[in-house]
């Protein structure tokens, strides 16, 4: 549903977060550059990280943002192992209008709203951080 908004109501929406979720086919003409967090677990069974014949990978949803918003294509890698699972952070950014594209990868992560922190915060946090910096214009 948040790619579906960023895509058909981006003149009312400044950022998406999307927590094991998938992007359908719901590409439309976008307002502005889109700032998208994308957290997923990579063993998600509902929506396989991956992707399946059914649904979009983690992988190609966020190559379509990183496309649209002209972000660099070689992220920024992070890793935390402290907060009870480990996690990779993806950040592709130096793109239009200050927007970037953050990916965390849960490893062994399932299909729910992670209890796992990174460096401290949790996934609401982590989401909300993103989110706050930005708004109709990019960041803020």
């Amino acid at each position: 549903m948040a790619y579906g908004l960023a895509n058909y109501k981006s003149d009312l929406v400044a950022a998406v977060a999307s927590v094991s979720g998938a992007m359908l086919d719901c590409t439309g003409s976008t307002s502005h550059p889109m700032p998208v967090i994308h957290l997923h677990g990579t063993s998600d069974g509902v929506l396989p990280y991956n992707g399946n014949s059914d649904w979009n990978s983690a992988q190609s949803t966020l190559d379509y943002w990183i496309n649209f918003n002209n972000t660099i294509i070689t992220p920024t890698v992070s890793n935390d192992n402290s907060g009870g699972m480990s996690i990779e952070h993806y950040v592709y950014d130096h793109e239009d209008s200050s927007v970037a594209v953050e990916h965390y990868k849960f490893i062994g992560g399932d299909h729910v709203w992670f209890s796992a922190t990174y460096q401290g915060k949790d996934v609401s946090e982590l989401v909300w951080n993103f989110v706050s910096r930005y708004d109709i214009n990019g960041l803020r």
